[in-house]
């Protein structure tokens, strides 16, 4: 009894001095910017550079404003995962309210319908209701909305395609294909129907499409059998196509070649030079005139540009990316920045990732706390520094490329899980995740979960 009260007490006084704690920093914070006139910052997005931006600026010198229509941090590379049910959603999600201490910034859910450069000035319309935008002044501002889906103006992608970007994405395609097995197994179902259930097409071998093409493989190999028994791993097949010559081309050709020899060892239909034509309801139509019946259908053929930049007034490139200078200013503006996808150095040509949406926002979160400094030196451009390329291939393989060295197989799987491990935003990311495979692998996918 006297080691539980000890417990208790220890318990209690840890939680007093930690609030206690919080408290003092968050009057501090308060008095530092009540003393003080700060600028007003408005940050548009919660992607991988509005949240790294978020996490290293110092708040303390700005009026920090962050509107975005999705409210939470989503670890895309692990996204293709929780689709099937290796890993939970809220694993791979952090409220952007959580970023850090609230009083250091306000969030807003809303989306930005325009940018009037030339007047400091947003206009913003709330996700909750379709009343007329609000007008909403700053004196800096960061672009970090990302992209969208490109579609490529194919008639009927937006309408039968499962696009695989957002966390409602994953859950739309997670309920798909429970929906598709679930009707493949009624006794009164047609061979043809059937058939058509059973076939899934995904759409762009990039590294999304490659690594969704895994996991629904893993799926149908591990845990199949389990929840459906009735439908035969063997009538199940995995379509992908590639309208160009290989899948994975940012990857070299030898590291291609063996995701291939692992795709066809699982029986994976993989398609080069096939360009799609149309989407109906039940199938696809090539543009060399073959039709693929399907049960769910994968759209993930790389990226298009969000309304707000392609509608902006800003200089843009040929891939409609906002054009910044290499210290990430909006091109004849020296109060608005970009990163991300959304935007793209004029001298150079960096990959639309998660790597260069990362790095540069930390550089922009550095010089936005360095501009009160006294420095005779001007600051540094940025510079993109690559980290190397990764991808999962299916059945515990997966490869890796970097300017060194390159992996594949079960110890390029294995620095696959692991490098994006540490990357997770946070600590209850850090610790569910592992959960979560570990679970997968004694139990199963959840069945509930889908």
């Amino acid at each position: 009894m006297g080691l539980k009260n000890l417990i208790v007490k220890g318990r209690n006084y840890i939680a007093d001095h930690l609030s206690k704690s919080s408290l003092e920093k968050a009057i501090k914070r308060r008095q530092i910017k009540s003393n003080q006139k700060n600028e007003k910052l408005i940050i548009l997005g919660c992607g991988w550079g509005s949240y790294s931006f978020l996490k290293n600026l110092n708040t303390t010198k700005y009026d920090v404003v962050v509107i975005s229509p999705r409210n939470h941090f989503l670890f895309t590379p692990l996204l293709t995962s929780s689709a099937v049910g290796t890993l939970e959603f809220r694993s791979i999600a952090e409220p952007i309210r959580t970023t850090r201490d609230i009083n250091d910034f306000k969030y807003i859910q809303a989306s930005v319908t325009s940018i009037d450069p030339n007047n400091n000035s947003i206009m913003v319309k709330s996700t909750f209701h379709n009343e007329k935008p609000f007008e909403m002044k700053f004196d800096k501002l960061v672009i970090g909305v990302g992209s969208r889906n490109n579609t490529f103006g194919i008639k009927g992608v937006e309408e039968n395609a499962n696009f695989l970007k957002e966390l409602n994405h994953a859950r739309e395609i997670r309920q798909k294909i429970i929906e598709c097995f679930e009707r493949a197994s009624l006794p009164d179902i047609s061979n043809e129907e059937r058939e058509r259930l059973l076939s899934f097409v995904i759409v762009g071998g990039g590294a999304t499409g490659v690594e969704f093409t895994s996991e629904l493989n893993d799926f149908f190999n591990e845990d199949l059998s389990r929840l459906f028994p009735f439908v035969p791993v063997n009538d199940v097949k995995i379509i992908l196509l590639e309208a160009s010559g290989k899948i994975l081309s940012t990857f070299d050709q030898k590291l291609v070649k063996k995701a291939l020899i692992n795709f066809r060892k699982s029986g994976i239909d993989v398609r080069t030079h096939s360009s799609v034509k149309e989407v109906l309801k039940d199938y696809v139509v090539l543009n060399n005139g073959d039709k693929i019946p399907y049960g769910l259908l994968v759209w993930s053929t790389g990226i298009g540009q969000h309304p707000l930049v392609k509608n902006s007034s800003f200089e843009k490139d040929s891939h409609d990316r906002i054009i910044v200078d290499d210290h990430l200013r909006v091109k004849n503006y020296q109060n608005i920045f970009g990163f991300g996808d959304c935007a793209n150095v004029e001298t150079k040509n960096y990959p639309p990732t998660a790597q260069v949406a990362s790095q540069s926002a930390v550089y922009l979160a550095k010089e936005f706390n360095n501009l009160e400094k006294l420095n005779p030196n001007p600051p540094k451009p940025f510079v993109f520094k690559f980290l190397g390329l990764l991808a999962y291939t299916g059945n515990k393989s997966g490869i890796m490329e970097t300017n060194f060295f390159d992996l594949s197989g079960f110890i390029g799987f294995i620095t696959w899980r692991s490098a994006y491990l540490t990357r997770l935003g946070s600590l209850r990311s850090k610790i569910q995740v592992p959960f979560d495979w570990t679970r997968t692998l004694i139990f199963g996918r959840d069945i509930s979960s889908f």
